[in-house]
């Protein structure tokens, strides 16, 4: 990933000039990396990039308060276990926070 923030770093400087500053760069970068949000109305847009035309994440049908689901979750050495088989104690709540890094 640092590779990538690098080069939308690069990016950005190029196109708005390397003396912007700090904030300026952060905004823009902030816009670029949200812009398949920004123009998810826009076919074109949709079209161009790879990993928005892939993009198979959806939002859902999960609401607040509902049970969760049990998956099974991979561990590093390829074994599979119960999400929920983690959970101590049915009565407590339960926060999950999950996320992909590439």
């Amino acid at each position: 990933m640092d590779v990538i923030a690098q080069l939308q770093t690069t990016l950005v400087k190029e196109t708005i000039g390397e003396d912007a500053t700090e904030s300026e760069i952060q905004h823009a970068l902030a816009i670029l990396r949200s812009a398949h949000q920004i123009y998810a109305d826009d076919e074109e847009f949709q079209n161009l990039s790879l990993y928005v035309r892939h993009n198979r994440a959806r939002l859902g049908h999960l609401k607040l308060a509902n049970q969760a689901p049990d998956v099974q979750l991979l561990d590093l050495n390829n074994h599979f276990h119960s999400l929920l088989s983690h959970c101590h104690s049915p009565h407590r709540p339960l926060l999950i926070i999950a996320g992909s890094y590439t």
